[in-house]
């Protein structure tokens, strides 16, 4: 797939179409969330872009970070569910197969740090789409995940789509 393509198509639809601009974040950051797909979707390089178009059309930032979050949530509730419910043949699939050791890692953290594991995770690229899983798998409460999950996502979704706001800002003051 050619990602580069899909980014400049999706920084000209927001350009476009910047009323729509959250509710696209909102969308990517579910499909991140997802176990397994998550690990196929840029969503981390997708939320900057989308800032950075955004930040010409004025669309609030507090709208992006709610919605990326709110997507975020979502997205590793369903995972967390999956994990909870189906996990030990998740673990057969990728990306757990591929990589043991980072399933061997993260489950070893969410033993030992449960909430910590989840709040890292989310900021940790190849955790990302394994912690939701696996916290489903482990003791941890659904209460406990969604509170540490919550506090990760308004995290991450303010550092990448910040990062791209400040970028859009400053890019757009060159012209």
């Amino acid at each position: 797939m050619n990602w580069h393509g899909l980014i400049q198509q999706i920084a000209h639809f927001v350009l476009t179409y910047g009323f729509l601009a959250a509710p696209l974040v909102g969308v990517i950051a579910f499909a991140e969330g997802i176990a397994v797909v998550g690990s196929f979707v840029p969503g981390s390089t997708l939320l900057v872009a989308i800032a950075t178009s955004a930040g010409s059309q004025h669309v609030s930032l507090i709208w992006l970070i709610f919605w990326a979050s709110l997507g975020a949530v979502a997205g590793d509730l369903l995972s967390y569910e999956l994990g909870r419910r189906h996990g030990s043949r998740m673990l057969a699939m990728r990306p757990f197969a591929y990589r043991p050791e980072w399933t061997a890692r993260a489950t070893d953290l969410l033993a030992r740090r449960g909430d910590v594991a989840v709040f890292v995770g989310r900021q940790v690229p190849p955790l990302r789409a394994l912690m939701p899983v696996l916290a489903g798998m482990s003791e941890l409460s659904v209460r406990r995940f969604l509170i540490a999950d919550a506090f990760s996502a308004v995290v991450w979704a303010g550092l990448h789509l910040g990062f791209g706001a400040i970028l859009g800002h400053w890019l757009f003051s060159l012209q």
